[in-house]
């Protein structure tokens, strides 16, 4: 037989076995790359529900929300921190604290008209 017709054909099984470790390698960093961004994005979208309950406790003081009523699961807690500045102000501190290390901290000042004694 001629040296052309002992010539291999295809890959050989070393060859497709580095093939396949490569793509494994590869698929499992791009998984793991997908999960970096969900766990981002989820973190996002919970830090942007904290500062939205900050300024909603804000807007109904002195009224206050009920952390059990709304989130039964007591994964969230809001805390309103009053503090008197002077005769006529007042500092309010809404502490939310969520899932996955959210905390925010919103403040606002609630002064009385200077025509008012206090």
């Amino acid at each position: 037989m001629t040296a052309l017709a002992y010539r291999q054909q295809g890959f050989s099984l070393l060859e497709t076995l580095i093939a396949m470790l490569l793509f494994a390698i590869t698929v499992m960093g791009l998984m793991r790359y997908q999960q970096v961004l969900t766990a981002q994005f989820y973190h996002y979208a919970d830090e942007q529900r904290a500062w939205g309950l900050a300024a909603q406790a804000l807007e109904v003081y002195p009224t206050t929300i009920d952390s059990e009523e709304v989130f039964p699961s007591g994964t969230w807690r809001i805390n309103l921190i009053a503090r008197q500045r002077d005769a006529y102000c007042q500092e309010i501190a809404a502490e939310v604290k969520g899932p996955h290390r959210v905390n925010v901290r919103l403040e606002r000042l609630f002064c009385l008209p200077y025509s008012q004694p206090p």
